[in-house]
């Protein structure tokens, strides 16, 4: 194109057949198509570089999945939140205060009637 760009087309299916082959080059391809053949584990015990490259992959490839999985976890906390309308967690309350209650009047003690509904201990003794 220009003397400032230069595009380099990797054919990887080609490579299949020299599997056979030694150079460094092809070790090079043949980790581009799959860092986890047999062939690059054991070009990576010989090769000092190829093995760094594929330590540093598989570290960034476990960060990038921790991180993906927390965007997931709080995409779906957030989705959670925002499905619930606060006249629906008025209502889930407005159960727990009235189930609250009715324990109280049976004679359940208030510590179990806390942990049972997950109320505070003001919230509930305002019930009666």
């Amino acid at each position: 194109m220009t003397d400032k760009l230069e595009i380099v087309i990797l054919e990887l299916n080609k490579i299949k057949w020299k599997e056979e082959v030694d150079g460094e080059l092809l070790d090079w391809l043949f980790f581009i198509d799959n860092p986890e053949s047999e062939r690059v584990k054991e070009k990576m015990k010989k090769n000092k570089e190829l093995k760094e490259v594929g330590t540093k992959l598989k570290t960034m490839s476990r960060a990038e999945y921790r991180e993906r999985m927390a965007w997931f976890r709080e995409k779906a906390i957030l989705d959670y939140n925002t499905g619930m309308s606060s006249a629906e967690r008025r209502g889930i309350k407005q159960g727990k205060l009235e189930t609250a209650k009715k324990m109280l009047a049976e004679g359940i003690e208030l510590e179990r009637v806390m942990k049972i509904t997950g109320l505070e201990k003001e919230e509930i003794l305002e019930t009666k």
